[in-house]
């Protein structure tokens, strides 16, 4: 996950580097985009009613059962099912379903890992890289498939994610093929990130979707800054607590004189 900005640390604010747009363009650049924003938006009710799996399809203006005709989906699943009835082993069968059936790799640090493939679960199946959020949220859709007790637990600039079952509960690093450091690793390897009290709790499904848009808004911060707010609309309605959407609204709100 990409980390959060302030007006401070983002020097292009007034470097006039966004592309500019036409005052013809904007209004029905934006409109376009509200309208597939807007049936995110109505799925803003509580945790409970976010679906990982639906939401995957609908972030890619699909179906929300779209994965039912996805062959990789049906595939893996089948393999995790067949894996668990023969070794009996639920969190092995997991980890053996992303990093050697689906053979999930870290799509590298930086640009990479933020990317929409990247983040989108989808794209992550279809290619085969991703960074921590497709990970994550690719591993949270297959729980939620499987009743798996699997949370997405943040940290500045990134998540990894916790399994939890009646015998054991394990750090699972998305970025390491599920590597498992301690609670006390993660908090000397990003005590020098930003903080935001947030941390080291589960987040709930809406919360983890809303980050999910945050990081696809700061894609578009540069060059189609409409757009960018749009996806921080949607990552405020779903997770209105986290610091770093408001701060880089400000920043795409403070260049709209510039594109009008």
């Amino acid at each position: 996950m990409e980390k959060s900005k302030n007006l401070s640390s983002l020097p292009s604010t007034c470097s006039g580097q966004a592309t500019r747009l036409s005052s013809k363009l904007f209004w029905p650049a934006l409109v376009i985009v509200f309208v597939v924003a807007l049936s995110l938006i109505l799925w803003s009710g509580s945790g409970k009613d976010v679906s990982y799996r639906e939401m995957a399809c609908t972030f890619e203006e699909r179906n929300p059962s779209c994965l039912d005709s996805i062959r990789e989906w049906r595939d893996g699943l089948a393999y995790f099912d067949s894996s668990v009835a023969v070794t009996h082993d639920t969190l092995n069968s997991f980890k053996s379903l992303l990093w050697n059936f689906w053979n999930i790799e870290f799509a590298g640090a930086g640009e990479a890992s933020v990317a929409k493939d990247a983040v989108l679960p989808l794209r992550v199946l279809e290619n085969r890289k991703s960074g921590c959020m497709g990970l994550s949220w690719l591993a949270l859709m297959v729980a939620e498939a499987r009743h798996l007790q699997l949370d997405a637990i943040l940290l500045p600039g990134h998540v990894f994610l916790r399994y939890n079952s009646a015998n054991e509960s394990m750090n699972l690093e998305p970025n390491r093929r599920g590597f498992s450091y301690t609670d006390e690793e993660y908090r000397e390897k990003y005590k020098d990130g930003k903080w935001t009290g947030l941390e080291f709790r589960a987040l709930e499904p809406k919360e983890f979707v809303g980050l999910a848009a945050f990081d696809i808004g700061n894609l578009y911060l540069e060059n189609d800054v409409p757009r960018a707010l749009t996806w921080y609309r949607m990552a405020e309605e779903f997770f209105p607590n986290y610091p770093g959407i408001r701060a880089n609204q400000q920043i795409a709100k403070s260049r709209l004189p510039d594109l009008i």
